[in-house]
């Protein structure tokens, strides 16, 4: 029995079924708070609405107390520091309170013990959420992403705030500048530049003393000397009249002062404490390391990885503590057990009797495979874009004219969103119960994703191998692993390439692969043989039945690209091969797919070409962009100079070499008779020194004409 069940036993005892109810105000509370009423709403509005008047623990006050105001009775009890609790009954003359000195300490013992356990639970919670956020900020390379992750740790740790900003000093115009944000609109990077000494965060970053303040008078008074300039900047990005408390804290590297970082309440109940401010100047010392090792991540990683593998123990360890019940041992079980996804969601339904469907976002499918298509993927994407917490739907079935309500769980790996839990229920909220344990199953269900990805990685990096290795084997070391495929020695074989780019997220990379490679297995089941993605593109090596397949199979790859571009997440360059019929050949088509992909991403260009297709492109798909882009500066350069008087040769120019050199088609496009096209076409020949009917400065200028126009 917990100290609370314990209380309200004692209180149930001692009042004899009078009607009471508790208010507890704890360290971080403003104000006084409904804890427990002994009867529903309805029936008690007195006990209810009627909040206690809020009296302050100073030296010399009781540690309980007794008052009677009307026709209720108030037992007050104080916890120093830790705050205060009332519980408020009726009179009652069948009952009236007669409360022994034993009684008074039994239930002032049992707040005491209370409170203390809302302590212990609040810390372990910060210690958690402060070990994730150390291993957020040293688990990267990217110095910017360290500093974007900043104001969202800190956050986390300190649940009094709900905003804040990371400034960090710029020599170059001596002020400190926003370098990351939370709560803020995106324009405080704009024109926000604080002068050493200037508002609060100058002043500590001058001083190097942290700052605290939990009203709005005292807020604002501290801020009186901001320009109003710097005022607007901010007061723009987010109304400052609803600031009611603020954390200022230095970022030092050694004895050097970087930067501060400053959290800001706006609308939480809660109140700052000594606590949060030395907990975000821990926090902030912490971040200075950071930034400090980042370039020595590197030669740490086996350090760090070390240091995870305690801290991952330790969360382990700590959640076996706190969510140690029956629920969690059995969700549990099925993990360890591998399960799998399937096995886990219907146990989830088993235990919360609700209807429970898992949509699988990486490899586009529904578990259990029978479960109704409540969305699509692209609403699932629209609705799930950016989410982290559970959202309400309500769905509409028109054919049965009735609603139906369902919750969405959204599962993340980081950046990485895997899929969701939908859950169908008839009431607005989820249990206690339901919702503890669909959280345990996410969690289970999560890493039990993860570590399939992972597995797949290892796939994906083996089937790499095995197919470089056939590429490169030659007679009868070719057969044999030929065989291995399943192939035979003269079959038509096909090799598709596609390339990933605009992705800088590895985590996110590593998804969208096996989201790629899942897809086009099934797109492809009849005709692949080997599918399978590394680093940062995907290879496909198909056995194409005829010319009509490989029609089929081109306008599925360009309905992949159009679809991925919508998504905004990454770029899809797919470089399709020639159909060989020759083993041997199999790593040409290969190498004919890799170039015409490249050459779709060297161009900044997504979509799929065949090689074939490629032309004339064929030659330069060797040749940097920066090479093509100087060959054609050449050439057009005598036009670029003075760009209003040549602008009308260079267009002159473009058209003719797209007409074939015909002068009549030339000028009819160009609305010009065709001495005038004549005549521009003597005076570019001027300016760019090149004789038309001469075969090597036509062919020049039709090939920058062409390369423009790429």
């Amino acid at each position: 029995m917990n100290a609370f069940d314990y209380l309200l036993s004692k209180l149930h005892q001692y009042f004899a079924g009078t009607p009471f109810s508790i208010w507890v105000q704890g360290s971080r509370d403003r104000h006084l708070q409904l804890s427990y009423s002994s009867v529903p709403k309805e029936e008690a509005d007195s006990i209810h609405t009627h909040k206690p008047d809020e009296v302050s623990f100073h030296a010399g006050v009781d540690r309980y107390l007794y008052e009677e105001q009307a026709d209720l009775c108030y037992l007050r009890f104080f916890f120093s520091e830790e705050g205060q609790a009332v519980v408020v009954r009726q009179k009652s003359d069948s009952s009236p309170i007669s409360l022994t000195s034993e009684q008074w300490e039994i239930l002032w013992l049992a707040f005491q013990l209370f409170v203390a356990e809302e302590m212990i639970e609040t810390k372990s919670q910060e210690w958690t959420k402060l070990l994730q956020g150390i291993h957020s900020i040293s688990a990267t390379l990217d110095v910017e992403s360290i500093i974007r992750d900043i104001i969202g740790n800190a956050l986390a740790v300190i649940p009094a705030a709900d905003a804040g900003l990371l400034h960090l000093y710029d020599a170059d115009i001596d002020r400190l500048v926003p370098k990351a944000t939370v709560g803020f609109h995106n324009t405080v990077y704009r024109n926000f530049k604080l002068r050493i000494g200037e508002s609060i965060a100058g002043k500590v970053f001058q001083d190097g003393q942290p700052r605290m303040y939990r009203t709005h008078p005292e807020t604002s008074q501290a801020m009186i000397d901001l320009s109003q300039d710097n005022f607007d900047s901010l007061n723009d990005a987010k109304a400052l009249h609803s600031l009611t408390g603020l954390l200022c804290v230095p970022i030092s590297l050694e004895q050097k002062r970087i930067g501060v970082l400053v959290l800001h309440q706006f609308h939480q109940e809660n109140v700052f404490s000594n606590y949060d401010l030395a907990l975000l100047q821990g926090f902030a010392d912490q971040t200075s390391i950071a930034l400090q090792n980042a370039r020595l991540y590197a030669e740490s990683r086996e350090a760090y990885q070390n240091m995870a593998a305690i801290s991952e123990q330790l969360r382990v360890k700590h959640d076996d503590l706190v969510k140690r019940n029956k629920i969690h041992e059995s969700i549990k079980q099925l993990s360890l057990q591998n399960k799998g996804t399937e096995t886990i969601v219907k146990a989830l339904g088993r235990m919360t009797a609700k209807q429970i469907f898992f949509a699988d976002w990486l490899e586009q499918r529904y578990y259990p495979a029978d479960s109704p298509i409540l969305f699509s993927w692209d609403e699932l994407s629209a609705l799930l874009a950016g989410k982290r917490h559970p959202i309400l739907v309500q769905l509409f079935s028109a054919q049965k004219n009735r609603q139906q309500s369902c919750y969405v769980y959204p599962l993340t790996n980081g950046s990485v969103f895997l899929g969701c839990l939908i859950i169908l229920i008839k009431e607005r909220h989820l249990s206690e119960l339901e919702r503890v344990t669909i959280e345990q199953g996410s969690a289970v269900l999560t890493l039990d994703l993860v570590k399939k990805q992972s597995l797949s990685s290892v796939l994906y990096k083996r089937a790499h191998d095995i197919f470089q290795e056939l590429i490169v084997s030659k007679g009868s070391e070719l057969f044999e692993r030929a065989r291995g495929f399943g192939l035979s020695p003269h079959g038509d074989y096909w090799v598709i390439y596609a390339y990933l780019s605009r992705s800088h997220d590895l985590s996110l990379l590593e998804a969208n692969i096996h989201r790629l490679v899942t897809r086009w297995k099934w797109d492809f089941a009849s005709s692949q043989v080997l599918t399978y993605g590394f680093h940062n593109h995907v290879t496909i090596l198909l056995t194409p039945s005829s010319s009509l397949e490989v029609k089929e199979v081109i306008e599925r790859l360009s309905d992949a690209v159009q679809e991925w571009e919508l998504e905004k997440e990454v770029s899809l360059s797919i470089g399709a091969g020639s159909v060989v019929s020759d083993l041997e050949q199999i790593g040409k088509s290969f190498e004919e797919a890799k170039k015409a992909a490249h050459y779709l991403a060297n161009r900044g260009r997504s979509g799929v070409v065949r090689y074939s297709d490629l032309g004339i492109n064929r030659l330069i798909l060797n040749q940097s962009q920066e090479d093509i882009d100087a060959f054609i500066r050449d050439v057009f350069e005598p036009l670029w100079e003075g760009q209003e008087k040549y602008q009308e040769l260079e267009h002159t120019l473009l058209t003719y070499m797209r007409c074939s050199q015909s002068p009549q088609q030339a000028a009819r496009e160009l609305h010009i008779h065709v001495n005038t096209l004549y005549q521009r076409l003597k005076r570019i020949e001027e300016l760019l020194s090149i004789d038309l009917h001469q075969p090597a400065d036509l062919l020049k200028v039709q090939l920058a004409c062409h390369l423009r126009q790429e």
